[in-house]
């Protein structure tokens, strides 16, 4: 009871109600599943089987065929290097946040922010002749797969979506390549001003206040509107990779970069 005793005597709300979360929160991992046929799968091994199982299926196998894509740049505009510098990879360190999650190779998140200043430089290092070499460390390829509950039936395969955990350290990397990639993309226009994921000072807000303009606008004009939305399921499990290096190609990414391999 000491614990709680503190909670109230600190008079904090917030820290109250944060306390009574924690106590209601589940943490004991994935209940008993259930595949199409019913069966009934309780200890951990064969979760683990049928979540592998499921996740696995839902990939889209490649046709072995490349579409036909015109260059979207011309053939003297190219992305093929980034360059790491200790302000950059301090500024990605920086941002990481402050957990504790395990990780294939054993390094927490909350290491490389609290001792940014002292690993920026040999990251720096070590990134540059990564991509100098076009590889990575075998660590870094691996990922602990956590299964998450979409909020539906918990005993059903179905319902729980993968979420990798990877190595910090290629997170890093990652971060500071996505930043110099935008600017490359937005320098020759290649993202539509439409596109409101996945980039700064952009969100579903956004995209929302321009929708409620559209709308406003044609019915003072007295115009009709119509609306379809589309939900592509397993997005981002579906996405050739071959296609997909075949398109990037077409941006004017290449170099080490973009390697098949």
């Amino acid at each position: 009871m000491t614990k709680e005793r503190q909670v109230i005597n600190s008079n904090n709300l917030g820290h109250f109600y944060k306390h009574v979360n924690n106590r209601l929160s589940c943490r004991t991992g994935v209940g008993a599943l259930r595949d199409s046929n019913g069966s009934l799968y309780t200890t951990d091994a064969s979760k683990a089987e049928l979540l592998n199982y499921y996740f696995s299926s839902v990939s889209t196998k490649d046709d072995g065929v490349l579409p036909e894509l015109d260059r979207f740049v011309p053939e003297d505009v190219e992305f093929s290097n980034v360059t790491f510098t200790p302000e950059n990879v301090m500024k990605a360190m920086r941002k990481l946040k402050n957990n504790t999650s395990c990780r294939p190779d054993g390094l927490l998140s909350i290491l490389f922010r609290k001792f940014a200043s002292h690993l920026a430089i040999p990251l720096s290092v070590l990134f540059n002749n990564s991509i100098y070499v076009g590889k990575i460390p075998d660590d870094w390829k691996k990922a602990i797969i956590i299964p998450i509950s979409k909020g539906s039936l918990a005993s059903d395969v179905c319902n729980y979506r993968p979420i990798s955990l990877t190595s910090v350290a290629c997170k890093i990397m990652e971060r500071v390549i996505v930043q110099q990639l935008l600017s490359y993309l937005s320098l020759h226009r290649l993202i539509s001003c439409q596109q409101h994921g996945f980039l700064l000072r952009k969100s579903t807000t956004t995209n929302l206040l321009e929708t409620m303009n559209d709308w406003t606008l044609a019915i003072d004009s007295r115009d009709g509107v119509l609306e379809a939305y589309f939900d592509f399921a397993k997005a981002f499990d579906s996405v050739s990779h071959p296609k997909l290096y075949h398109k990037l190609q077409g941006y004017g990414i290449s170099g080490s970069i973009l390697v098949s391999k």
